[in-house]
């Protein structure tokens, strides 16, 4: 199979909703290089255009978004005709039935030409590129769209009981990416902070009796931190798991988000375990896991008794459950499985897989990014990609890893590239040893991956070969270029001050770059060109350096792509990527 096969064959879906026992999901696709979504209504598809997402049912009424190039609309269906258009925006983030109209949680479109001007830290980001608008909440009341909440930070949810009306929000804390629920006046705008303690909300809910939960933590800048279900008017908090939400990572184009229900007395939420993630129920203080397996539950929904999930497995792509229904959308696909393999590290247990082909075989070490995300049982389209083209592909979640505990999960915190590398090579020769794999190993991996597959070939000479993807090279110049740098480099690297002398040496000896002479590997860099998470300067430094000292090294730079450009980038980048990945492979372990 040629690489744009792996992804013009799938069907994905990113969202589930069931009211009053009708089944609505969207499906999502790839055609003629773009994305495509639409809706579908107990299984049959009911829009066309291929831009319909958000589908939400209120008065046996179907309302939707149809997202273009440079706008979204909010559409209510008609009995009879076209769909009504209600309002238009520059993006449409989500939107609630109110007593008084709809809530919406939306930007304005702007024009991207004029010059741009800041006074803050977080000026950018990710996948938004300057931050010229910023998410506010909006109320439709039939007529007109009037703006109730906005400012210089984001609006980044809203639950409602019809009456009530509570936000999540970056008002207090923006710059760092610090989230706090407020009640919202909806006739003044007014704001009535909730949570006290600072830290970071993923999703809200709240039940008909007004009654508050969100998935999140309490814990400020802590990004290994466990998530919670916190009911921060009852103080209340219950762990699902390891943690609530779900922190293993897949390749999928779907754009899954986070989601919690809370209807009377029950909060429904995903947990994580290992590589693993299921659905849990919280109950008279209890907290119950209700699916089970080797499973990745990627979205869920919930109404009256019934129960709609679609969840993952390293076989199969997407899988929708409800009742007795199993539907799957891409019946023609089958991935290979893999083995898992337990490995004792240091006196730390490494959970990791393998798919071998064949002992003879080259083999390539996956590293995940995050660092605090994970590997596990959800489909990669890249791990079958290699495996069917002739490759073993082994992967492992190391210390810094989600899903083990919060222990688990800092124990990289000031040692990036120390125990968590040992636990990769150890995985390594265990899982060479267990198999008697004779072939060359190759390395890889993104991101925080990224950082590690640079750091590797610093510091062994074990891979034949390195690919690495938004990487991390020198923490320092990271600090004043990336969209979190300043406060995510600090705390990862456990230091205070970023510009301090001590704070720029530690930055310094915990950045590959430091050790770029130590380099044999031959290394390929591939980057996104509007990468503000790790900028694309991490990439040319390292890649400057290789080739200053006679490195075989290439550099791959995708216009348009930002962090995403592996999960959702340019569908013609992403099929380019795959090819250009097995060149260089193929060149060095065959």
């Amino acid at each position: 199979m040629k690489p744009e096969d792996y992804y013009y064959a799938l069907k994905l879906i990113p969202e589930v909703i069931v009211r009053k026992g009708k089944l609505l999901h969207v499906e999502t696709w790839i055609e003629e290089d773009k994305y495509k979504s639409s809706i579908y209504l107990n299984l049959k598809k009911i829009t066309f255009q291929g831009n319909e997402s958000a589908p939400r049912l209120f008065n046996d009424k179907l309302y939707f978004v149809r997202g273009e190039e440079s706008k979204s609309s909010l559409l209510e269906d008609q009995t009879y005709g076209e769909p009504r258009v209600l309002f238009t925006l520059g993006k449409i983030s989500k939107f609630e039935f109110h007593n008084k109209g709809i809530l919406v949680i939306g930007e304005e479109n702007v024009d991207k030409a004029l010059p741009f001007k800041t006074d803050k830290i977080k000026y950018r980001f990710d996948s938004r590129g300057l931050l010229r608008t910023r998410q506010s909440l909006y109320l439709y009341d039939g007529k007109e769209l009037r703006k109730i909440v906005s400012g210089d930070f984001d609006v980044t949810d809203v639950a409602t009981n019809g009456d009530r009306v509570v936000i999540s929000a970056t008002k207090d804390g923006d710059d760092y990416g610090l989230g706090n629920v407020y009640e919202v006046n909806l006739e003044t705008g007014e704001l009535n902070r909730i949570t006290k303690e600072d830290g970071t909300i993923q999703a809200i809910a709240m039940n008909k009796e007004g009654k508050i939960a969100f998935l999140g933590h309490r814990k400020g800048l802590t990004p290994w931190a466990s998530l919670e279900i916190i009911l921060p008017e009852e103080n209340k908090s219950y762990i699902c798991g390891n943690s609530c939400g779900n922190k293993v990572l897949t390749d999928l184009f779907d754009g899954v988000k986070d989601k919690i229900i809370f209807e009377k007395d029950l909060i429904l939420t995903l947990g994580q375990e290992g590589g693993t993630s299921h659905i849990y129920q919280i109950s008279d203080n209890k907290v119950d896991r209700i699916t089970s397996g080797n499973i990745v539950v990627r979205g869920f929904d919930y109404d009256d008794g019934d129960l709609a999930y679609f969840y993952s497995t390293p076989e199969k792509p997407v899988i929708l459950k409800y009742k007795d229904l199993e539907y799957d959308p891409n019946p023609n696909i089958k991935g290979r499985s893999p083995e898992r393999i337990v490995v004792n590290s240091n006196g730390m247990e490494i959970e990791g897989w393998s798919i071998i082909r064949d002992p003879n075989a080259p083999t390539i070490l996956f590293i995940h990014g995050g660092p605090h995300m994970s590997y596990g049982y959800a489909y990669f389209i890249e791990f079958q990609f290699f495996v069917d083209n002739g490759f073993n592909v082994i992967y492992s979640n190391p210390r810094g890893s989600q899903g083990y505990g919060e222990e688990f999960a800092k124990a990289c915190v000031g040692d990036w590239g120390g125990k968590d590398m040992e636990d990769l090579l150890n995985f390594v020769k265990a899982v060479k040893d267990k198999f008697g794999l004779k072939g060359k190993f190759g390395v890889t991996g993104g991101s925080y991956g990224g950082f590690m597959t640079n750091w590797i070939v610093t510091q062994t000479d074990i891979f034949s070969a390195a690919i690495s993807e938004r990487s991390i090279s020198n923490l320092v110049s990271m600090c004043g270029t990336s969209d979190i740098g300043f406060w995510f480099n600090t705390i990862e690297s456990g230091i205070k001050d970023p510009w301090s002398t001590e704070g720029i040496e530690k930055l310094m000896r915990m950045s590959p770059i430091y050790y770029v002479k130590n380099v044999k590997t031959p290394t390929m860099l591939i980057h996104g060109e509007e990468d503000y998470r790790c900028p694309i300067e991490q990439a040319e430094q390292f890649y400057v350096a290789l080739k200053m000292q006679g490195v075989p090294a290439v550099l791959v730079r995708y216009q348009g792509d930002s962090h995403e450009h592996a999960r959702r980038g340019k569908p013609k980048n992403m099929i380019d990527r795959l090819k250009t990945k097995l060149e260089w492979f193929s060149k060095y372990l065959l």
